[in-house]
């Protein structure tokens, strides 16, 4: 580069590992890159004047290749190509990717999901789902849940930032409807939920949130987990999800972690999901 004038780059020089800050879509990169012609300094670099200065563009190892590669399709038919032929070409050509996904799903599967159908309804402007249960009856695990709990008490006595964030979440629940006090309960259909707090920080800011335990369970003895079907798999493809978020300028990008606890569970299944925590006064 001795022949060639200092000159200034978009990205300082100085820094060879900058974080990525913005990307910028084929439909604005020339509105950036001028339309004078670039310079190129080896086979695989070349410099691209833009309005942000120059960009260094190409292959930082050196590597160039030349080879192109062209592919071609030919087929022969006497008569018309049938609808059901040009379907799947298309969808071979889009690796299968549509707008709705229609999985196949074997008979329990099916009818797994049609249960849940059947069991679906709405109340007070509240989704009443029911629980997917194979097994009928469950043992209560009522002393690993209260020595789960007695631990936690022992952490929230030691931790007084912890203990007012424990608080006020479960004040929250209480107080959107999400959970209800009730009393002691010796029956057989009766689980209890060991719970503890989990953290997760992001830019500087530390979210918490309350974790149920629905894989506890007494010695030699089922959990609630283990007596639950666990049904069709329901989410969408992510290569389907990335492709479909190209199709359009905008997206739209909202948090939904409540939208969980705006499930009421059935009356009948709620004694399967009690916790241990103070009485509200």
């Amino acid at each position: 580069m001795t022949h060639i004038p200092k000159l200034q780059l978009a990205d300082p020089r100085e820094q060879e590992d900058l974080p990525t800050e913005m990307l910028i879509g084929g439909d604005h990169y020339w509105k950036i890159v001028k339309d004078s012609p670039p310079w190129c300094l080896s086979p695989s670099i070349v410099l691209l004047p833009s309005r942000l200065r120059w960009i260094l563009n190409g292959n930082r190892s050196g590597v160039s290749v030349n080879a192109a590669a062209v592919n071609l399709l030919h087929s022969e038919l006497s008569g018309p190509l049938p609808e059901e032929e040009i379907k799947r070409f298309w969808d071979l050509e889009t690796i299968g990717i549509t707008a709705h996904q229609d999985k196949t799903r074997d008979a329990k599967d099916s009818a797994i999901l049609q249960a849940f159908h059947d069991s679906f309804r709405i109340e007070d402007n509240r989704r009443v789902v029911s629980l997917p249960k194979k097994i009928t009856t469950l043992p209560s695990n009522k002393q690993n849940a209260e020595n789960r709990f007695r631990s936690l008490e022992t952490r929230l006595r030691k931790n007084t930032n912890l203990r007012h964030i424990y608080y006020v979440h479960m004040l929250d629940y209480i107080q959107c409807g999400q959970v209800e006090p009730v009393g002691p309960s010796e029956e057989q259909d009766t689980f209890y939920l060991p719970h503890h707090a989990v953290s997760k920080g992001k830019r500087g800011d530390t979210k918490w949130r309350i974790v149920f335990d629905a894989s506890s369970h007494e010695k030699g003895a089922p959990s609630l987990n283990d007596t639950l079907e666990m049904g069709p798999n329901l989410l969408p493809e992510i290569l389907a999800i990335l492709l479909r978020f190209r199709f359009n300028p905008v997206a739209f990008v909202g948090d939904i972690h409540p939208a969980f606890l705006q499930l009421r569970l059935d009356e009948k299944d709620r004694d399967l999901t009690r916790f241990f925590w103070y009485r509200v006064t």
